[in-house]
């Protein structure tokens, strides 16, 4: 190879690695990004330089009133008593026939993973000019992400458990690093 062989073949590699660095990072840190916190919801906590669960949730202890809730559900709570009216049974609580809210499969359910997976699969990335910004617009995200204040049905308040799903992690740092040294590696040996 001629001295200007190589001059040509080190522009067209340093070309490739500016196309590299403005099109294809973005994509590599957002999608990272979002599985690395679609996991979070699999792993039931988040990954920093190692996995914190989070809490586990009323809906899976069975001493709970909250116990397998599914707002909607009609099957019988081992734990709570139906009362029979004229030869129908009917929440003991509410005295109505056929609903319970209750769902044997609701209450192995794993934790923030409702019934449409809704939150999780919010999560989201923007590509702007100079970041890559990781969404969830959900309006109750932030309830779970931070441990914020909500209503029961619009009326009881309490304070949600903070479970993080999003953040700054060691793991996805590496993760994402790792990347870009292979796809580098890749254009260099061309």
């Amino acid at each position: 190879m001629t001295p200007e062989e190589a001059k040509q073949r080190v522009r067209e590699r340093m070309a490739e690695i500016e196309r590299f660095k403005l099109e294809d990072v973005p994509d590599i840190i957002g999608t990272e990004a979002v599985n690395h916190y679609n996991e979070s919801f699999v792993n039931e906590g988040f990954t920093d330089k190692s996995l914190k669960k989070w809490d586990n949730v009323k809906r899976r202890d069975s001493t709970s009133e909250w116990y397998g809730f599914s707002l909607g559900a009609n099957s019988q709570n081992p734990n709570k008593k139906a009362v029979e009216v004229n030869g129908t049974k009917k929440d003991k609580k509410t005295k109505k026939p056929g609903t319970t809210n209750f769902s044997p499969t609701r209450a192995k359910d794993k934790i923030l993973s409702g019934e449409t997976m809704e939150l999780k699969n919010a999560i989201h990335y923007v590509k702007k000019a100079d970041r890559v910004t990781i969404r969830n617009d959900k309006p109750y995200a932030s309830v779970h992400q931070f441990g914020e204040t909500a209503k029961i049905f619009g009326k009881k308040s309490f304070t949600m458990k903070a479970r993080p799903f999003i953040g700054r992690s060691a793991v996805l740092e590496a993760n994402i690093r790792a990347k870009f040294v292979k796809e580098l590696k890749n254009i260099i040996e061309k």
